[in-house]
């Protein structure tokens, strides 16, 4: 279990936070490109580690995110006027540019006080038809080299959606493994070698294993495959993205993306390093059996009041996921559709920020312990950020690959010496306060 400090100091992402530190040193995916169409005037609203920003394409092609208020007098420029060199606020008239610097204000006749106002604003850019954003100072990294960013179109997949829980409860989830035997048991996932193999449900005790990379750790889980073991890793890398194997499917991953202490963007990133995405996979993509689930593209207004436009799922905690009980009395646990619902119908249903001062760990924790004691690590100091900061500066760390094999060996180590790089020995993981 946690400390109630060190679970606010997890959970925590607003101004002047370790949390927030954290995340402003790196690129985070922001909103989906399609989201703002070529030619389009509609900015979308969004809410980034507690700050409510504003993005728009302009005239030229380029996308700007700024502060979701006019310097003015505080309008949402949501109802502004988007120009081809900025975006127009629809009360006064105040133009600004994707920078931030106000351009006009048509009611002075002072030009240099019109040069005196800049509203907040990020850098950006666009990659893998994601907008990206840098809400550091000084110089941005590189943008994080997944093994999905250089991919062409037809080989990726990116969704996103509102999770409304605290990041870290997503984060933890995605990197439990001994959960999917249980929580996403179903019929067809025990008939269908796609995303789990059928030895994940058959063998519900994996041998769960961690080894330390420079950037997190390869989560391990070894089952039982017959006369054989099913060897599955999913790879971590600080603070919260992941990828994860799959038998036969797209390989997946995942981001959690704080929008404030309370709320989550949830981004799935699934490819295929050959050919294009099969046709039963992006079926399964539309009928929200996986991830992303069923969801709908609208204005959602968070519990704190701010509006943001992103997708929210179908099934949600104020209509109990459209849980089906007749559904539990066969092989599914949940009676829960897609496993992307039941992943937040236990997450959500927790709290928007749970207790961990109250948990009960045990040894199929290990995963959990070992993200909660590296963030912590990295959060632990300014010099301790700054390192992590060089660590990530040029993109390479994020470069992982999962591993989904059956293989003779039982043995970790010779089961690490036939992977293409060998991790180098992890330390001994200390208990955390």
């Amino acid at each position: 279990m946690l400390t109630k400090e060190n679970n606010e100091r997890l959970c925590r992402v607003g101004p002047g936070t370790p949390g927030s530190e954290l995340f402003r040193s790196i690129w985070l995916p922001a909103l989906l490109s399609s989201q703002l169409p070529q030619g389009g005037r509609t900015p979308v609203r969004l809410r980034l580690l507690g700050e409510d920003l504003v993005a728009f394409r302009d005239g030229s092609g380029q996308v700007g995110i700024t502060g979701a208020h006019c310097l003015h007098r505080g309008a949402p420029l949501f109802f502004g006027k988007v120009e081809d060199d900025g975006i127009r606020c629809a009360y006064h008239g105040w133009k600004y540019g994707k920078d931030g610097q106000c351009l006009e204000m048509p009611s002075e006749n002072n030009a240099s006080l019109c040069q005196k106002m800049r509203l907040q604003a990020y850098k950006v850019r666009e990659k893998a038809d994601i907008v990206w954003i840098f809400m550091g100072k000084g110089e941005a990294p590189e943008l994080p080299k997944f093994p999905w960013i250089g991919l062409p179109a037809p080989q990726r997949l990116a969704t996103v959606w509102l999770q409304e829980t605290n990041w870290v409860q997503g984060a933890e989830g995605e990197i439990d493994s001994s959960h999917v035997s249980t929580l996403h048991k179903s019929d067809q996932g025990i008939k269908a070698d796609r995303v789990h193999r059928t030895w994940t449900f058959k063998d519900p005790k994996p041998q769960l294993s961690i080894e330390e990379t420079e950037i997190g750790f390869m989560s391990i889980a070894r089952r039982r495959a017959d006369e054989r073991f099913y060897w599955r890793v999913t790879q971590w890398m600080a603070p919260m993205f992941s990828v994860i194997p799959s038998a036969a499917w797209p390989i997946g991953g995942r981001a959690w993306i704080p929008i404030d202490d309370e709320n989550t963007y949830c981004w799935d990133f699934s490819y295929v390093l050959e050919g294009g995405l099969p046709d039963a996979f992006m079926e399964s993509v539309d009928q929200g059996r996986s991830f992303p689930p069923e969801y709908r593209y609208e204005a959602i207004q968070l519990n704190n009041g701010s509006i943001i436009d992103t997708w929210a799922p179908l099934r949600h905690r104020r209509n109990d996921y459209l849980v089906n009980r007749e559904a539990q009395s066969g092989t599914s646990t949940t009676g829960i559709h897609g496993v992307n619902d039941q992943d937040r119908a236990m997450q959500e249903g927790m709290g928007r920020i749970v207790d961990r001062t109250k948990e009960k760990l045990v040894s199929a924790d290990l995963s959990i312990v070992t993200a909660r004691r590296k963030i912590l690590d990295i959060m632990s100091s300014e010099a301790s950020i700054q390192k992590y900061r060089e660590l990530v500066k040029d993109g390479t760390v994020f470069s992982m690959g999962p591993v989904d094999t059956v293989e003779d060996t039982s043995e970790l180590s010779e089961f690490l010496k036939s992977l293409p790089q060998q991790p180098g020995e992890s330390d001994q993981l200390p208990a955390i306060a």
